[in-house]
């Protein structure tokens, strides 16, 4: 098994785009963690479609993957809605090492990227971010506004 993991290591950092994206895949299934910081520049530099996977890799990774979280949160602000969810998919598996970055995402000017924040600190349940989100319940975005109640009764609920 570790020669296979050291070969898909490998062609993650030099492989071709098709057997990268088997790499990428494999590494995330493998939840092997010494990959986080190639999967988190992929998430920054590459294709969409190997963004995507690199996100989906580290949310299989879990909170091994907190490096990531920078170049996650960066992930939230791309146009492209399928590694949006990725992303938060992602900060979601991480989880509380996410929440300062998510809490400030909240007040992002993308209403987009405040979904995603309100919806993954709702999944993540850190009561240190109820405070914002009661904010947010304010927002000018009725999307925002739903999500941040809806993360406010869930984070409730996981402390009672």
């Amino acid at each position: 098994m570790t020669n296979t993991l050291e070969r898909a290591f490998d062609t993650l950092k030099s492989g071709n785009v098709e057997e990268r994206a088997e790499a990428i895949t494999f590494l995330g299934e493998e939840k092997y963690a010494p990959a986080v910081p190639f999967l988190s520049q992929l998430v920054r530099e590459a294709d969409p479609g190997t963004r995507y996977l690199a996100a989906q890799a580290l949310s299989k990774i879990g909170d091994e993957a907190e490096s990531a979280v920078p170049d996650l949160l960066v992930a939230l602000r791309f146009d492209d809605m399928f590694l949006r969810m990725a992303s938060t998919g992602a900060l979601i598996s991480i989880g509380h090492p996410a929440v300062p970055g998510l809490v400030k995402a909240l007040f992002d000017d993308n209403k987009a990227v405040r979904r995603a924040s309100a919806m993954a600190l709702g999944k993540i349940g850190s009561n240190r971010a109820i405070k914002p989100l009661e904010v947010a319940c304010n927002d000018s975005d009725a999307g925002v506004s739903r999500f941040a109640k809806e993360a406010i009764e869930r984070i409730q609920a996981q402390s009672v």
